[in-house]
């Protein structure tokens, strides 16, 4: 039995590994959420030092994710996830433990390092452990595995603080992170490194993880009060000359972190910029659609988050499906069709005011959900089947960077346009009145933003079906 036979007779153990470390990383940053209010009142603390606690996490997240991907590529996922794990489950403890808010934020950020370990490589073994014919299929569970673990995240981290304590959604991690560890240890040694004759640019991975970690620091505090327009772009200026030096630097070194050559690839630069710009349209509405149902259709928080769960739920249903008519039809048409009904569902969006009910924005996160979940898995086997296999690894990084800085980008821009849309129309009509046109605005516009998305993915048709690449070395 040759290496890759051997590698797709173990798929669905290697799958376990990836869809269990998704499955608790995405749970661990919607079931914290909800404990924020919580917080604030255990540790007195405002609610600019509470956000941290989401901030750190989400900050060592991306500033790690395209360093860990040249390290799956050179070392292996056997040893990567082992490591994320290991450092995810100390992370939990050291947050369980925690008594001030200060020690809650510096273990959130070990648990931060732990959870990029996980993330960076999982579409990557995904992909790399199933045959090309199965790609779509499993990239399609794989991201019904994520949407579990948004949905779980609010219902579940409500449950535990009411009933048990908020120290106990950092602890519920701690068995499935031992028993992913020792899991990920036994079957991960059955795969090789996809790249290991490669070195790590680690000057290049610091002058990157600097700029991503100022860009995202500037894209949060841009729309919050507290920082003067010096130090603000201050903090941009530095980002800039950081990923300047990083670009610089991919082009003068034997051992890039990412290879700007995987860039010549038409089919993976469109699906990774059209999932990026997508990002950034679709959190917007992720940020402004509960301040919508609080503060103008006056819905309980409880409410809120059952609501909130219509996208979630729609990506579990409907992404497996979409993953498997990829496989059989190829991705040009589910990408197109997923995009032109998000796009519908978010002008649809656009149209609700005070009057509307509930029923009204549900049935049109349906739609959006449903247009999201026939786009996601297609894009991503269309990104990971036009690379060499020993690509892989740097792709997945590429993938879960671009994701992040797109919805912080999307959440910093939509606030600062709301907040500046809202008190030009408060010089005319009432607050609600304000609140409902400043919302539909900013919906508006991000629906456009949906609609460059489309123009770009429009953008694959015109390119050849790649030949089958993975089989390169």
């Amino acid at each position: 039995m040759d290496s890759d036979q051997r590698i797709f007779a173990n798929k669905y153990r290697f799958f376990m590994v990836s869809a269990l470390a998704g499955f608790i990383a995405t749970l661990d940053a919607s079931i914290v959420n909800v404990s924020l209010p919580t917080l604030s009142r255990v540790f007195s603390a405002d609610v600019d030092l509470v956000a941290w606690v989401i901030l750190a996490y989400s900050l060592t997240i991306t500033a790690l994710l395209l360093l860990v991907g040249r390290i799956a590529a050179r070392k292996g996922y056997r040893l990567v996830y082992m490591v994320g794990f290991a450092f995810f489950t100390l992370g939990s403890a050291a947050c369980a433990v925690s008594f001030s808010i200060t020690q809650l934020i510096a273990s959130r950020i070990l648990q931060g390092i732990g959870a990029a370990f996980m993330m960076s490589a999982g579409p990557a073994l995904v992909a790399r452990g199933f045959p090309p014919s199965e790609r779509g299929k499993s990239l399609g569970l794989f991201g019904t595995v994520i949407g579990a673990g948004l949905m779980t995240g609010p219902p579940l981290g409500g449950f535990l603080i009411s009933t048990v304590g908020w120290r106990w959604i950092f602890i519920i991690n701690l068995p499935i992170g031992v028993f992913g560890f020792f899991y990920a240890a036994k079957y991960l040694k059955l795969i090789d490194p996809d790249h290991p004759e490669s070195r790590i640019d680690y000057f290049g991975g610091a002058c990157q993880a600097v700029g991503l970690i100022l860009l995202l620091l500037f894209f949060n505090r841009l729309s919050q009060p507290g920082w003067s327009s010096a130090m603000l772009y201050g903090v941009l200026a530095v980002a800039l000359a950081a990923l300047a030096l990083f670009f610089w630097r991919e082009t003068h070194t034997d051992s890039p972190l990412i290879g700007l050559s995987i860039f010549a690839n038409i089919r993976f630069t469109i699906a990774l910029a059209t999932m990026t710009v997508l990002f950034i349209s679709s959190s917007a509405g992720l940020v402004m659609i509960p301040f919508y149902l609080e503060e103008v259709l006056h819905q309980a928080p409880a409410q809120v988050g059952l609501i909130l769960m219509t996208i979630p739920v729609c990506m579990f249903l409907i992404a497996p499906w979409a993953g498997r008519l990829s496989d059989a039809i190829g991705d040009r048409i589910p990408t197109t069709v997923g995009l032109v009904v998000y796009t519908i569902g978010t002008f649809l969006i656009a149209t609700l005011n005070e009057n509307s009910r509930p029923v009204d924005l549900v049935w049109r996160l349906i739609i959006v959900g449903a247009g999201s979940a026939i786009f996601a898995s297609p894009n991503s086997s269309a990104m990971l089947s036009s690379i060499p296999k020993r690509f892989m690894g740097i792709a997945s990084g590429l993938q879960a960077t671009a994701r992040n800085l797109g919805i912080t980008a999307g959440v910093a821009i939509s606030t600062a346009v709301f907040a500046h849309r809202y008190s030009t129309y408060q010089l005319t009509v009432d607050a609600t009145q304000s609140f409902v046109q400043a919302f539909r605005w900013v919906i508006n516009a991000f629906a456009f933003v949906a609609v460059v998305a489309l123009m770009i993915s429009l953008l694959r048709i015109k390119q050849p079906l790649p030949k089958e690449p993975e089989g390169e070395s």
